[in-house]
C-alpha cells in the first residue's frame, strides 16, 4: 500500500496556544492537533509549511498550499476572495500592556505607541479605530512573540491581539496584563482557496470532529477546560 496523499497546510507558528514550537522544535498546539485530526478524517498526511502570517492567504491563492489553518477570522473581504469552512471557535480581541504602564483603557493609549501582527484582523481593527482614540505610531510586527518582546523593551506601549492567545501568554508573563477586551466577534474558520474541491470535504470532516467529541477533547487539553455550551467547538455550523 502506498503513502497517503499530502495535505498541504500553511500555518505561523508564533501563536500559542494555537500553532507553536515546543522545547524539541516541533508544531504543536490546538490547531496543530485539529490539523492532524481532519486529515485523519479525509485519510490524508499533513504537511505544514510554516510561514509568515501575512503569507498565508497569497500561498492559497497560487496554490502552495491546500488549506490554511492559523487563527483564520472570517471577515467579509476575506469570503470574497478564499473559502472558509464552517467555524470551529469564536472570540474576541483585546489589547495587552506591561501591568506597570497603568493603562487600563483605550483612552489611555491616545499618543501611544501600538502594535500588532501585520496581515491580522487586529491590525485592521488597530487601523480603523486610530483616529477614533487618538493612537500614536502603530508598529507591525510579525508575531506575539515579537510584539510581547516589543512591550518588554519599550519599543511599544500596548499589542493588539486574539484575547485566548493573550491570555495564554499571560500564564507565564506575570508583568502583563489585558487592558481591554475589544468589542469585536471573531469567528475563526479553515481557509481554502476560492471554489476549491476540498472545501465540502474539509467541512464534512470539521463536523465529523464536533459531533465525535475530538474538537472538544482538543479544547479540554489546550485550555484546561471544556468548551461553553454553544460554542462552535462542538456546534455544527452553516459555512459563512
Amino acid at each position: 500500500m502506498g503513502a497517503p496523499p499530502v495535505l498541504r497546510v500553511g500555518t505561523f507558528a508564533d501563536n500559542r496556544p494555537w500553532v507553536f514550537r515546543d522545547a524539541q522544535g516541533h508544531l504543536v498546539g490546538f490547531e496543530v492537533d485539529l490539523v492532524r485530526a481532519l486529515a485523519a478524517e479525509l485519510g490524508r498526511r499533513p504537511d505544514f509549511a510554516v510561514m509568515p502570517f501575512k503569507e498565508l492567504l497569497p500561498a492559497l491563492g497560487i496554490g502552495d498550499v491546500d488549506i490554511v489553518v492559523c487563527s483564520i477570522s472570517v471577515t467579509a473581504e476575506r469570503r470574497g476572495r478564499i473559502d472558509f469552512t464552517q467555524p470551529y471557535y469564536e472570540t474576541s480581541q483585546a489589547v495587552v500592556v506591561l501591568k506597570k504602564a497603568r493603562i487600563r483603557s483605550l483612552a489611555d493609549l491616545a499618543g501611544k505607541t501600538v502594535t500588532a501582527a501585520a496581515g491580522t484582523t487586529n491590525e485592521q481593527w488597530l487601523l480603523d479605530n486610530r483616529t477614533r482614540y487618538r493612537f500614536g505610531p502603530a508598529v507591525m510586527v510579525g508575531g506575539l512573540d515579537e510584539g510581547l518582546s516589543l512591550l518588554q523593551t519599550g519599543g511599544a506601549d500596548a499589542y493588539f491581539g486574539d484575547l485566548p492567545a493573550l491570555l495564554y501568554s499571560l500564564l507565564t508573563r506575570p508583568d502583563l496584563a489585558v487592558a481591554v477586551s475589544l468589542p469585536t466577534d471573531d469567528r475563526y474558520a479553515v481557509a481554502l482557496a476560492h471554489g476549491s474541491a476540498l472545501t465540502p470535504r474539509v467541512d464534512a470532516a470539521l463536523a465529523t470532529l464536533k459531533r465525535n467529541g475530538t474538537l472538544a477533547a482538543i479544547h479540554q487539553r489546550w485550555f484546561g477546560s471544556a468548551p461553553p455550551p454553544g460554542s462552535p467547538v462542538t456546534t455544527e455550523l452553516p459555512r459563512p
